[in-house]
């Protein structure tokens, strides 16, 4: 799986396709969307380091562009207090209720509408978003697939800027891949913990769109062969041969 999701990120899953438009001027564009936003007053500006130069990284796939997660989505986190816990109200989500790979409400503790609006006000979740755990179990990243209202404590949150520039399961792939590195440069000492600049500073290959979705496709392929890989391994070798065979062709196809 780790394989697979270094392919993706390295733009050497899928072919390039020259005709896709570049993701510089994909990235000009969220530029453009996030200062209307904070000129309307939408969303405030916060520091984030420029994007590095190409000879500062390691070089890049055709038509992709190093930036940095805070420069091309909204990152923002959920309260680092202990709200009033109610018999009714709405779920405090913290990374217990991420850790399983799905948003559970399962065992969610409740708050009253009061704080949930207080908290909302620093970080409305919607649909579409991403959440990652910063405290204790780094990373476990899940895309929100519910229009429930929620609140969330010690949680990453990604927004993006327009739906419209975004695939959110490309990101989702890459914050699976680069937990264990975020989770090794932690700060803190029993409990390590990730900060929100650490989260908006942290670099981020960003491919064209069109490739984005074709990675996300070509990703979702692989681990479902994958999958059958692992229910078939206990049952029968000579399956699971034929289906590793046929995972290694698929990688090596391109």
């Amino acid at each position: 799986r780790k394989s697979i999701l270094t392919l993706a990120v390295q733009g050497k899953l899928v072919p390039q396709d020259p005709n896709d438009e570049p993701a510089e001027e994909l990235f000009a564009r969220i530029e453009s969307t996030k200062e209307s936003l904070i000129k309307q007053r939408t969303i405030k500006r916060v520091a984030v380091e420029a994007n590095p130069s190409a000879e500062e990284c390691e070089s890049l796939a055709p038509g992709w562009l190093w930036t940095r997660l805070g420069n091309s989505f909204d990152v923002r986190d959920g309260t680092h207090d202990t709200p009033k816990y109610t018999t009714e109200g709405f779920p405090l989500i913290t990374s217990k209720n991420i850790f399983s790979g799905s948003l559970l409400f399962d065992g969610a503790n409740l708050i009253s509408e009061k704080d949930h609006l207080q908290i909302s006000e620093r970080s409305r979740v919607d649909r579409g978003d991403i959440l990652f755990a910063m405290i204790g179990s780094i990373g476990n990243p899940v895309i929100v697939d519910t229009d429930r209202e929620f609140s969330i404590k010690n949680v990453a949150l990604f927004k993006y800027y327009t739906a419209a520039d975004s695939e959110p399961r490309f990101l989702l792939l890459y914050l699976k891949l680069v937990a264990e590195e975020m989770k090794a440069k932690a700060a803190g000492g029993v409990q390590s913990f990730v900060s929100l600049g650490f989260l908006r500073n942290y670099l981020f290959p960003l491919p064209p769109l069109a490739e984005q979705r074709r990675i996300v496709a070509k990703v979702e392929q692989l681990m479902a062969l994958v999958d059958a890989l692992e229910t078939q391994l206990a049952a029968s070798r000579t399956t699971a041969s034929n289906l590793l065979s046929a995972l290694v062709a698929e990688l090596t196809s391109h």
